[in-house]
Order: C-alpha cells, then structure tokens, then sequence
C-alpha cells in the first residue's frame, strides 16, 4: 500500500482545507526501516535531487556520548525497553527516535532516525526502568476500576454498591464424636390390599368410599368438590356412570 506524504486535508484546529492540487509523484513515501537489533545491514538509497540516504534496517551497536564530558564511545546495544512512538513497536523491539534502549553502559535514548542515517546515536539517562513499568500498571489498574464503578453505577442508577466485608466466623474446636447406638430393623409394611370398587350413595350430597393401594376416600363431597380436588379416576368413573355424564370437562 502506498503511503502518501501531502499535506493533511484538516488544519490542526479541525477546520477543512480546500484541496488545490491533486496527489504528486513526489510526495508518495517509501516503507519505513523498523531498525530491529542484529547483524548490521544498512542499505544505500537514492534520494530526490541525486542525494542518498542510508537505511538501517539492522545493527547491535549504537554511538553513546556523554553531553557533560562530550566524549563519545561504541557500545553494544543488548535490548529495547519501550518505544513511545508505538506500542507495536515496543513489543517488537524496534528502535526509532526517542526510543528507550539498554546498553553495555546502562539505558540511552535514541537520538537519531537510523532509518534515515544508517546508524544509531544514543544518550545515557538515569531512568529508573522497573519504577517506570509500576507505575504504568498502576495507572492502568486505578483506569480499569474507575470503568467498573461507571458500570456499577449505570446499572444500578444513581447509588452505588457498597460491599460490607462479613466477619469470618472462627472455626469451633471439634466436639469428642459420641458412640450412636445401633440401628434397629425397620419393621416391614404389609403389602397393600388390591384395588376395591367404589361405592357412592347418590343423593343432594355424594357420598364416596373408596380404598385403594395409596389412596382412601370416604368422606361427603359435592359435585364442584369433585371436579376440583384430586381424586381417583375410578371414583370419577363411577359418579359419571351414576349421573349419566360423558366427559368432566
């Protein structure tokens, strides 16, 4: 894909600019180098007006100087620590201006566009890297419970949750177990007598006796009664029969 280099069609404020040349041959950008840490490869390359710049797409040492004594050495350079121009760059280890890496002498920050120079130029600082990484965490952690209590708190209206912690019950020394006496057999049920026939009394009120295997019924009803509560359907059966009905619906 093609990286055009023109002017922004915006002005810093927001406001639209009016567009008065289309795109140029001239303002289309190349790749950028991605200067990652390895086996030096720095590549010539023509530039407008017969010029040339020098790409690095690789290198492991870097020129540190020292702007309070100005002398200047070759050092290894061993890793990249972050890269505040992107954070893909970072996880690759990428090395561009202003990026943080570790040397033989401590960390530096770049001070050069290796992609443009071919080399790498760094100075030393005295950041605390470990302290640096803390607080970013924490900066992340203090943003992700600030989102929860906003959830928290759309969901719930205008109150908030408040959680009250409940008081850990100790645990209570274990009791001597206490011998249990021994079982006695259960006494065996005798076997349930066989279904009888219903017997009803018709009159203003219904009279049903009925014994069955887990059901007895012997009581005085009345028809509501009976389309309403439970019972067997042979004495449902049996009342139809007896009233002349089809169905009790």
């Amino acid at each position: 894909m093609a990286r055009w280099q023109g002017l922004s069609r915006r002005t810093k404020s927001g406001a639209r600019l009016k567009k008065h040349h289309e795109k140029r041959k001239a303002e289309l950008g190349r790749p950028e180098a991605q200067t990652i840490i390895g086996e030096p490869r720095v590549k010539k390359i023509r530039t407008r007006g017969g010029n040339h710049k020098h790409r690095a797409y690789r290198t492991d040492y870097c020129n540190l100087s020292d702007p309070n004594t100005g002398k200047a050495e070759k050092v290894r350079i061993l890793d990249v620590e972050s890269n505040p121009a992107n954070k893909e760059y970072t996880r690759r280890k990428v090395m561009t201006k202003g990026a943080l890496i570790r040397t033989e002498k401590g960390y530096a920050i770049v001070t050069n566009r290796p992609g443009q120079e071919g080399f790498i130029s760094a100075i030393p600082t005295q950041i605390d890297v470990d302290a640096t990484q803390q607080r970013t965490i924490s900066a992340k952690k203090k943003k992700r419970q600030t989102l929860q209590k906003k959830k928290v708190g759309s969901a719930a209206g205008t109150q908030k949750k408040t959680t009250t912690k409940k008081p850990v019950a100790k645990p209570k020394p274990a009791a001597p177990k206490k011998e249990e006496p021994a079982k006695k057999p259960a006494a065996t049920k005798p076997k349930a007598e066989a279904d009888e026939v219903p017997k009803i009394a018709i009159a203003d009120e219904i009279v049903v006796a009925y014994k069955g295997r887990n059901y007895k019924f012997d009581k005085k009803i009345t028809m509501k009664d009976l389309k309403e509560k439970k019972a067997p359907k042979a004495v449902k059966d049996k009342v139809a029969e007896a009233r002349d009905f089809k169905t009790w619906k």
